[in-house]
């Protein structure tokens, strides 16, 4: 508790030191002589570690993503309307709505990382500090790549080397000055801050996972990030080069035949697989998809798990004519986008896969799926090759990843390569859908935002 409170008191001071931020000298002011000014290593850990405000990523790719469906009633009665517009991929999705979780809490993220990196420029870094004070900074610069990469996959359009020099991407908050102007950059320029920030940052942070601050980067993380950048990118050499150095350091798998499936919470918020724990903002609609009827995955999808596949009863509930999804690796009801190990075998199998590398992409697979099937039950696959190997590979990324804020992404990177993907939703008789490649892939800016700050 007494942690809480100082957390909360330099969370607030740094609103203060953030407002008065024209002042050349405002690092050496006190505001109030019952605060503590954040300017040590142990202050700005515990900034970083600051699990209410921050390690929060947008929730809107995985709302407008095909996983699951709601009925009209439900979709009629959507508390917060951009939830029901963003079902539905109206072009106006917050319909003069401000105040948006999605945009401010990575912003929040992106202007605590900014304070970090500011107030360690006055810490003498030394033999005895160095390795807490490396950490800390490529803690930071980790996070705020994670903020922008995440925005990145909502408010602009999908990577694309063809036009990224002239897509709009996201305004690039370098400062901890919030009275410094916002302008949205390139995508190009986007993601090149993204792959900056993220590189000297597996320079500095050390090898180990911790089971006990999975919020906290490590070099695993820094290779898992990579590996999800440039997926999102097509850029498959590097996507399974950095899956591979992730799956070096942490390749632990959890084997379903020893997880609970009578429980709606199967999973623990640390559990072997996850390398690097992050959670999404409230989402009504994937909130009520884990326990509510006229909420349910998509029967289609349900489908496609047999029998002994141990996913179909670790993952899902039956709720009359409904199924819901049980909670995942975020131990709760709130959905985890964290990058564990699954999610890198399923990325090396795919890059395998593009690469003609047949053996290696089959292995990746089977090892997965050999610890989700029930006990003696799986046949592994052999003698797949070329779009059936991939188009299997791909399936089981959806099966396995569900609900995890990835096939938003996926779905964008894959209609660029002709998978035509095309999302509908079926409500009173209407059929909406979401055409590939269509410009909606990329959801508008809060219109608080453009007032406040005059960005296109």
């Amino acid at each position: 508790m007494k942690t809480k409170t100082y957390i909360n008191a330099m969370l607030a001071l740094c609103g203060l030191l953030l407002l008065t931020s024209c002042k050349k000298d405002f690092l050496d002011k006190k505001p109030a002589t019952n605060l503590d000014v954040p300017t040590t290593l142990t202050d700005l850990q515990l900034l970083l570690d600051n699990t209410k405000d921050i390690y929060r990523s947008p929730a809107l790719g995985e709302v407008s993503a095909d996983d699951y469906y709601m009925t009209y009633e439900q979709w009629t009665s959507q508390y917060t309307p951009y939830f029901a517009n963003a079902y539905v991929w109206n072009k106006d999705v917050f319909a003069g709505q401000g105040k948006i979780a999605d945009w401010d809490m990575p912003y929040t993220q992106v202007l605590y990382t900014n304070v970090v990196l500011q107030q360690l420029k006055s810490i003498h870094r030394d033999g005895s500090n160095s390795i807490t004070y490396d950490n800390i900074k490529g803690a930071a610069l980790f996070m705020r790549a994670w903020a922008f990469f995440d925005l990145a996959q909502v408010f602009t359009l999908p990577y694309d080397n063809n036009t990224a020099n002239s897509d709009q991407g996201i305004p690039l908050r370098m400062t901890a000055d919030i009275n410094a102007a916002s302008v949205r950059a390139t995508v190009k320029a986007t993601y090149d801050q993204i792959l900056a920030d993220v590189i000297q940052s597996g320079s500095l942070l050390t090898n180990n996972t911790s089971l006990i601050f999975q919020n906290r980067p490590s070099r695993a993380a820094v290779y898992g990030l990579l590996s999800r950048v440039y997926l999102s990118m097509r850029n498959y050499p590097l996507a399974g080069l950095f899956a591979d150095s992730a799956l070096q350091l942490q390749h632990k798998l959890i084997d379903y035949n020893l997880v609970d499936t009578t429980t709606i919470a199967p999973f623990n918020l640390s559990n072997d697989e996850t390398v690097y724990q992050n959670l999404t903002v409230n989402a009504d609609p994937l909130s009520y998809v884990e326990f509510s009827q006229g909420y349910s995955i998509d029967t289609v999808l349900y489908q496609s798990y047999t029998k002994n596949d141990l996913r179909k009863v670790v993952y899902f509930a039956i709720n009359g004519t409904d199924i819901n999804k049980k909670f995942g690796y975020s131990g709760g009801g709130t959905l985890s986008n964290g990058i564990a190990t699954d999610e890198l075998y399923l990325t090396r199998a795919e890059c395998y896969a593009r690469a003609n590398n047949n053996e290696n992409a089959l292995s990746d697979l089977n090892t997965l799926l050999n610890k989700r099937w029930r006990t003696g039950t799986y046949v592994p696959f052999s003698n797949l090759q070329g779009a059936a190997l991939l188009d299997t590979i791909l399936q089981e990324r959806r099966k396995e990843l569900l609900m995890r804020c990835l096939r938003w992404n996926d779905i964008r990177r894959l209609n660029k390569e002709g998978f035509n993907i095309t999302p509908k939703r079926a409500l009173n008789g209407k059929i909406y859908t979401l055409q590939p490649n269509s410009p909606l892939y990329a959801l508008p800016i809060p219109p608080d935002v453009v007032a406040l700050s005059g960005i296109q």
